[in-house]
C-alpha cells in the first residue's frame, strides 16, 4: 500500500475544521418558542463544556471527508494481476548516438529491438506494455497497450539520434515508467546504480546492455585554418583497444585538399595538417574507413572569405578598440577594420566615393549610433536605455541596469559543459526580444539568471549581444577564456554565409522563411515548418549531416555535426559492475515482481458519494417527520 502524492494528505485537516464545527453548533442549541414568557431570566454560565455529540450525521461525514482526503493523495494497493487482466511491462530504449553502433549485422538498437520483441512474445495474453525513449529527453513513443502490432510498429520507428545520451533525460524516462510492475531497459552502457536503485524501489528493473566491440573513429574538430596564410588542421581519435587505419579525405567545396590514410595506436588522437587553403568556402572532413558510428565521421566548418570585407568598431575605451582589433583578425586576417570613438564618429553614406564599401559587421561596445548601417551588428555591453530611446526602437533589445559582476551559468552550455565557473565584471542587465536565441545565462547579485549571449535576426541583418564589459583586457586574459570563446562564436556567426548554418547536432536552429518552409533532412525525408510572426522557423538537427531548408525561393543549409568523446567510445563495461551494488533493491522488486500498481481512486470516491447519498437520506427523513423548514 502507498501514496502516489503523500503531500495531499494535509487535506485530511478538513476532519479537524468538522470536529470544530460541530464543538461550534452544539455547544448552546438554539431552540425557536413562541413566546418566553415562560421562561424565567437566568445569568449565562461562566464556562460551558462543549462536546461532540456523536450521532449518525457526523460519523458519515467523516467517513466522507477522509474518503475524499485518502482520494486526492492518490492511496493504491500493490496487487497480484487479477485473472483475464495482464501484467503493465514499460520498455525503455537509449537513443543515443552509441546504439547507432553497428554490431555484427545491425546496430545496437536493432539487437535491443529484437530483444524486446522477444519479451513481448513470451509475455501472456493481457499483458500491457508501453514503449519510452530517451536521448537528450524522455519521450513515451507508445502509451500502455495489448495490441501486438501497435506495439511492433512502435518499435519499428524508434531511430538512433545524434545525439548523447543525458542522465537526466534517463530519469525522466523511468519516472514515465512508474506505475508498470516490470521495467526493461536497453542501453549500451549500464547506468548509475543509484539510478536502477530508485526505480527498482516499485517495480522490477532489468537491464539489458547491448553492444560488444570497441571499434570506432571520430573526427574530434575541424579548423580551416586561414587562407593563403596558416594551414588547417584536423584531429582524430581512435577509440578501440587495437590499432585502427583511418582514411580521411577533406573537401573544399568540390574540390579535394586532403586524402591520406594513417594507421593510429590504440586509444590515440592525432592531428592531421593540410593547406593553406588558397580560398574560404565550405570545408568537409570525412572518415572513410569502416567503422561502428557514422555520425562522428563527417565535420564541417567555414573558411573565411579571402575578399576583404569591412568591418567598423566603435568603443569609447581606445585599448578596447584594439582588443575587439585583435580577435576579428584573429576571425579572419582579411577583414579591413576601422575603430574610432563613437563620440566622434561620423557616419559615412555608403553611397559615398566610388569604391566605398559597404560594412559587413559594426561592433558597438557601451554605445549604439543608429546611424551605422552594416550588414550584421554585435553589441558589447549595451548602453543603459529606456524603452523609448532609438537604440530600444531601432533594435528591440533594452537595458535596465548594470551589476557589479556576474558568474556564466554552466547549465546554459548543456549538461557536460567545457566551460567552468567564471567570474564576469560589470554586466548589463538585458532584457532579449523574442527573435533572438539565447546562447548563455549568467547569476548576479538578485539576479539568478541574466541574459549575456544571444544572436537572433532583425530587419536590418542578424544582430548578436554580449552583456559583459571587455575593459581591462577582458578578452586577451588566459583565466576568461570562456569569455572569448563566446566572443570569436558570434563574431563568426555575423560573418557567416547568410545561406549556411553550421551548429552542433541537438542545438536550436532559426532560419530565416517566409510563410512556410519545406525542410529536407539528412536521410531525405521531407517535412513542412509554418514560419512564426518573426518571420523564421526553428529546427532542432537531431541527425549528423546536411538540411535543406527551402522557402519563398531561397534555399538554406543547415549543416549539423556531431561529437561526444563519452557517447564515441562505445567499449561496454560488464553489467555486473554496475548491478552489483543495486542487489538490495533489485530483491526488492523481486518480491514485488508478482504484483501491480491497483488505485483506489474511484473505490474511495464511491464510498464518499454513498456516504452523502445516505446523509441527504436521513436529513430529509429527519426534517420530513419534524416538519422543519431547515435541518
Amino acid at each position: 500500500m502507498g501514496f502516489l502524492n503523500p503531500q495531499n494528505i494535509i487535506y485530511g485537516l478538513s476532519l479537524a475544521l468538522l470536529v470544530l464545527i460541530y464543538l461550534r453548533s452544539r455547544s448552546r442549541p438554539t431552540i425557536e418558542v413562541s413566546s418566553l414568557m415562560l421562561f424565567d431570566e437566568a445569568p449565562a454560565p461562566v464556562a460551558s463544556v462543549r462536546q461532540v455529540r456523536l450521532d449518525p450525521l457526523f460519523w458519515l461525514e467523516m467517513a466522507t471527508l477522509a474518503a475524499l482526503t485518502l482520494a486526492i493523495a492518490g492511496l493504491y494497493v500493490m496487487r497480484p494481476p487479477s485473472p483475464g487482466h495482464g501484467r503493465s511491462h514499460a520498455l525503455v530504449f537509449d537513443l543515443g548516438a552509441g546504439m547507432s553502433a553497428h554490431d555484427g549485422s545491425g546496430t545496437r538498437l536493432d539487437q535491443a529491438r529484437h530483444d524486446a520483441l522477444e519479451i513481448i512474445d513470451q509475455a501472456p495474453i493481457g499483458d500491457e506494455f508501453s514503449v519510452i525513449a530517451y536521448a537528450l529527453e524522455a519521450q513515451v513513443r507508445h502509451p500502455q497497450t495489448a495490441n501486438r502490432a501497435d506495439l511492433r510498429k512502435a518499435l519499428d520507428d524508434l531511430v538512433p539520434m545524434a545525439v548523447p545520451a543525458r542522465t537526466a533525460a534517463l530519469r525522466a524516462a523511468l519516472i514515465r515508467a512508474h506505475g508498470a510492475s516490470e521495467i526493461d531497459l536497453f542501453a549500451d552502457r549500464p547506468p548509475a546504480p543509484a539510478i536502477l536503485a530508485d526505480a527498482a524501489s516499485t517495480a522490477r528493473v532489468n537491464f539489458h546492455q547491448v553492444g560488444s566491440g570497441d571499434s570506432n573513429l571520430a573526427i574530434v574538430s575541424l579548423d580551416p585554418g586561414i587562407p593563403g596564410s596558416t594551414r588547417g588542421r584536423a584531429v582524430i581519435r581512435n577509440f578501440s583497444a587495437r590499432p585502427h587505419p583511418a582514411e580521411l579525405a577533406i573537401d573544399l567545396g568540390d574540390a579535394e585538399e586532403f586524402h591520406q590514410t594513417m594507421m593510429l595506436a590504440p586509444r590515440e588522437q592525432i592531428l592531421a595538417s593540410f593547406g593553406p587553403l588558397k580560398t574560404g568556402g565550405l570545408l568537409h572532413a570525412r572518415i572513410l574507413t569502416a567503422d561502428a558510428i557514422d555520425a562522428d565521421n563527417s565535420r564541417y566548418a567555414d573558411a573565411p572569405s579571402d575578399v576583404a570585407a569591412r568591418v567598423l568598431v566603435l568603443s569609447p575605451d581606445a585599448a578596447v578598440r584594439d582588443d575587439i582589433a585583435r580577435v576579428l583578425l584573429a576571425v579572419n586576417s582579411n577583414f579591413q577594420i576601422e575603430t574610432a570613438d563613437p563620440a566622434k564618429y561620423v557616419p559615412q553614406s555608403n553611397a559615398t566615393g566610388a569604391n566605398a564599401k559597404p560594412l559587413e559587421l559594426a561592433v558597438m561596445h557601451d554605445s549604439y549610433l543608429p546611424a551605422v548601417k552594416a550588414a550584421s551588428t554585435l553589441l558589447i555591453y549595451p548602453p543603459d536605455a529606456t524603452k523609448s530611446s532609438p537604440y530600444a526602437a531601432g533594435v528591440g533589445i533594452s537595458v535596465s541596469g548594470t551589476i557589479a559582476s556576474a558568474d556564466i551559468r554552466n547549465d546554459a552550455m548543456g549538461e557536460s559543459p567545457a566551460m567552468e565557473s567564471l567570474t564576469l565584471g560589470a554586466t548589463r542587465i538585458v532584457a532579449i526580444p523574442e527573435w533572438m536565441d539565447l546562447i548563455a545565462t549568467a547569476a548576479g547579485p538578485g539576479h539568478p539568471s541574466i541574459p549575456i549571449a544571444a544572436i537572433g535576426r532583425a530587419s536590418s541583418g542578424p544582430v548578436g549581444v554580449l552583456a559583459f564589459d571587455v575593459r581591462d583586457h577582458l578578452l586577451l586574459a588566459p583565466d576568461h577564456l570562456d569569455a572569448l570563446v563566446l566572443t570569436v562564436d558570434l563574431m563568426k556567426q555575423l560573418t557567416a554565409p547568410r545561406d549556411t548554418f553550421i551548429v552542433a547536432t541537438g542545438s536550436d536552429v532559426s532560419v530565416p522563411a517566409n510563410g512556410t518552409a519545406r525542410v529536407t533532412q539528412p536521410d531525405a525525408s521531407v517535412r513542412t515548418i509554418a514560419a512564426d510572426k518573426w518571420g523564421r522557423v526553428r529546427i532542432r538537427p537531431l541527425q549528423a549531416g546536411r538540411y535543406t531548408v527551402e522557402s519563398g525561393g531561397v534555399t538554406t543549409q543547415v549543416l549539423a555535426n556531431y561529437y561526444d568523446a563519452a557517447e564515441s567510445d562505445i567499449a561496454t563495461k560488464p553489467q555486473a559492475e554496475a548491478s552489483a551494488p543495486v542487489g538490495r533493491a533489485a530483491a526488492l522488486a523481486n518480491v514485488q515482481s508478482a504484483r501491480q500498481v491497483q488505485p483506489l481512486v474511484f473505490i474511495l470516491i464511491a464510498l464518499a458519494l454513498i456516504a452523502l447519498m445516505i446523509e441527504s437520506a436521513m436529513l430529509i427523513n429527519h426534517a420530513g417527520r419534524w416538519g422543519m423548514r431547515h435541518v
